[in-house]
């Protein structure tokens, strides 16, 4: 059986740039007669080798009596294989770098015939093309990576306040801003009490936003046992609370000593300290390369504005929207209406162009500066992971020759966020 994607030379195809808006580009393709002839050829080839016909075992029917008998499977195998080929050839022939399968946009597959050129029309999404500009001397904040002893000070702590406990305050306490209310209330609407608007042993911290707006300031100043009125406007009207103080509870914060830094694993409050500290300055120095790169990022999609392909940008925006149901649903889609999804994915769209352009912009610094990263590159980075994975260097090795094409990719990114950064205006 002849090969379905070696099937058409360059004189079977002949291509003609109809129009270019943007990324799109509309190309006529015809397919001369030889070329329609073969993909008929090769449809009636695949057809009889799966046809049944009765009197003759699978696949072993003379060809003449397949032609009489599926003329419309073959009719629509051919037009796949033509129009297969003959967009192939038509993108190779007109150089375009298409970043997705072409659509057709006008064809009158009816009209395919044998001994006969078959033309149509399809639309192209390609690579924008664009001089990249604005890269050097990008201003940028850079935000402060040093930690200091109050930094510390400060997490330790939010530490101990993550640890604290709550303890019924003492007799004859009110309750203040900073106090923890067990409270009980009951709500009627109209003078009729409606459970709805029931609560028992809800605790109330002061400091917080409360679900019920004035319920904080009906009981400030109240002590145990004490019973406050008030009214709330809710949705559905005017309600009258009224609210039992039934405890106030006070929160006590551990110390920073020895017992306590033990029970968290620590040998000494030193040892947390230093340890909190590390860890603090790493994030920090973390964070503040986040933000450097995130404003060289933002510099430079406002400085090169360009169309994207519609086409591409569809792709992304639904591949993020599934990755996202796979994570929060286990690929259950089922469970994620088709509303939500589009109002996700318009929500999804904006990060997905920016990551989109960011990429083109990279790729085009790389090509201007000379940045792209090499074999020797990618050769270095598999030999240090060697080095770190000295007991697994034959998946290391696997690993990277699989994803040759990201780990150069993610090193022509790293190699030109250097360049920028070192030729960003650090203020």
């Amino acid at each position: 059986m002849s090969s379905i994607f070696a099937v058409a030379q360059d004189n079977e195809v002949e291509v003609k740039e109809l129009s270019k808006k943007d990324s799109t580009v509309s190309l006529e393709v015809t397919a001369q007669a030889s070329l329609v002839d073969k993909c008929f050829q090769n449809a009636l080839v695949q057809v009889q080798a799966r046809a049944q016909v009765q009197g003759f075992r699978a696949g072993k029917a003379p060809m003449a009596i397949v032609k009489k008998n599926f003329s419309g499977h073959i009719q629509e195998r051919a037009l796949d294989l033509v129009i297969r080929n003959a967009s192939g050839k038509a993108l190779e022939k007109s150089k375009l770098n298409a970043v997705m399968m072409p659509s057709i946009t006008k064809a009158d597959f009816t009209s395919l015939k044998e001994n006969a050129p078959f033309t149509f029309e399809m639309a192209v999404d390609v690579a924008p093309e664009f001089t990249p500009k604005g890269y050097t001397g990008i201003e940028v904040k850079k935000k402060a990576d040093t930690i200091t002893e109050e930094d510390v000070k400060k997490h330790l702590d939010e530490i101990l306040d993550h640890n604290s406990s709550l303890e019924s305050d003492a007799p004859g306490a009110t309750i203040g801003d900073d106090s923890f209310a067990v409270v009980k209330y009951s709500g009627s609407k109209d003078g009729v009490a409606d459970k709805k608007y029931s609560s028992d042993g809800e605790l109330v911290d002061m400091s917080a936003p409360q679900t019920i707006a004035g319920l904080a300031d009906a009981i400030k100043g109240a002590k145990k046992g004490d019973t406050k009125e008030f009214e709330a406007k809710l949705d559905d009207g005017a309600i009258k609370f009224t609210v039992q103080i039934e405890d106030i509870k006070k929160k006590i914060k551990p110390e920073l000593n020895d017992e306590f830094v033990k029970n968290m694993g620590f040998d000494s409050v030193e040892k947390l300290k230093e340890t909190v500290k590390t860890s603090m300055e790493k994030e920090a120095k973390l964070n503040s390369e986040r933000d450097f790169t995130a404003q060289i990022e933002d510099a430079l999609v406002k400085e090169n504005t360009f169309a994207l392909p519609s086409s591409l940008v569809e792709y992304h925006t639904q591949l993020a929207v599934d990755n996202f149901i796979n994570r929060m649903f286990g690929g259950k889609k089922a469970d994620f209406t088709e509303e939500n999804k589009k109002a996700f994915a318009q929500r999804m769209r904006p990060n997905v162009e920016k990551d989109l352009k960011i990429g083109y912009i990279v790729h085009a610094i790389a090509e201007k500066e000379n940045l792209n990263a090499t074999d020797a590159d990618w050769q270095v980075e598999l030999d240090k992971a060697l080095a770190e994975n000295p007991k697994d260097q034959d998946k290391v090795k696997t690993f990277f020759n699989e994803r040759k094409g990201d780990i150069l990719a993610s090193l022509n990114e790293k190699k030109v966020f250097d360049f920028l950064k070192a030729k960003a205006n650090i203020k």
